[in-house]
């Protein structure tokens, strides 16, 4: 291969240039692999963690059951009686059909829950105003069966202790003039894990449910006027209400889970302004 200098500048064979474009374009090809090939390796994770999650899958049923006593008082002849109940509970991670338990030791005994405000992944049962009593309910070992819409069941049991918790036996309302705010007062409830109140109307209904769980500890609640009442409610001085303190306490070690007693205390107050 020759060269030849004119004008002192170098003059290349037309072979030569089509070698280096040769190499350019090899390069240039190279380049392009290098980059298709880092793609290629972002895009295959990728596309495996599309199709596993576009993959369905199958979710086990599962579900908590618990039983807990239920406490309440009742004046009768100028004496205070404690009265006993019990609840049960199950909810589940998939819609429900049926839930019916039976303690241990009655097995001709069948309670059967209900869909709490038609909610099918929420059951509930509870003792009727009038079956409580003085004596306790059945203590021990509650059997808990339970049916899927899927059709899949589970069998679970949670036991019934003696522990409970007694109400309080003074609840206040007043309306605080200066702070322009309703306020409940109430003694102390022992073992109170935490507190729900709610207000009725005189046709028993609810119109009020407190947003928030309340400190076991607390022994005060101011009522809000734009919270907690159900379909925008505003109260009006002179109503009337029932209302509702409930206490919980969990069983030990169990906080945040399963309860182990609740109590109900009630009182007429007429909303005040």
């Amino acid at each position: 291969m020759s060269f030849s200098i004119e004008e002192e500048n170098w003059k290349l064979p037309a072979t030569f240039l089509s070698l280096i474009h040769l190499v350019l374009t090899i390069e240039k090809i190279l380049k392009d692999i290098r980059t298709m090939k880092k793609i290629i390796l972002y895009i295959i994770p990728v596309l495996a963690v599309a199709l596993v999650s576009c993959e369905p899958e199958e979710i086990p049923f599962r579900s908590q059951a618990d039983v807990f006593m239920i406490t309440k008082t009742i004046e009768n002849n100028n004496q205070i009686d404690t009265l006993y109940g019990f609840a049960l509970h199950v909810f589940a991670n998939k819609p429900m059909t049926n839930v019916s338990v039976s303690p241990e030791n009655a097995t001709d005994i069948a309670y059967s829950l209900v869909a709490v405000e038609e909610n099918p992944y929420n059951y509930y049962y509870q003792t009727e105003d009038n079956n409580f009593s003085q004596q306790l309910p059945n203590i021990g070992k509650y059997d808990f069966n339970i049916l899927a819409e899927t059709g899949e069941s589970e069998s679970k049991t949670d036991n019934l202790l003696e522990d409970f918790i007694y109400p309080t036996d003074t609840i206040n309302y007043e309306y605080d003039t200066e702070k322009k705010q309703h306020v409940l007062s109430w003694n102390k409830i022992d073992d109170a894990s935490y507190i729900i109140i709610q207000l009725y109307n005189t046709d028993n209904e609810l119109v009020f449910n407190s947003p928030n769980s309340i400190d076991g500890k607390k022994t005060s609640y101011t009522l809000s006027t734009s919270s907690g009442w159900l379909g925008s409610r505003t109260p009006e001085t002179g109503e009337k209400f029932i209302l509702e303190l409930d206490a919980y306490s969990f069983e030990p070690g169990q906080e945040g889970v399963n309860l182990q007693a609740k109590s109900i205390s009630k009182d007429t107050i007429v909303w005040t302004e």
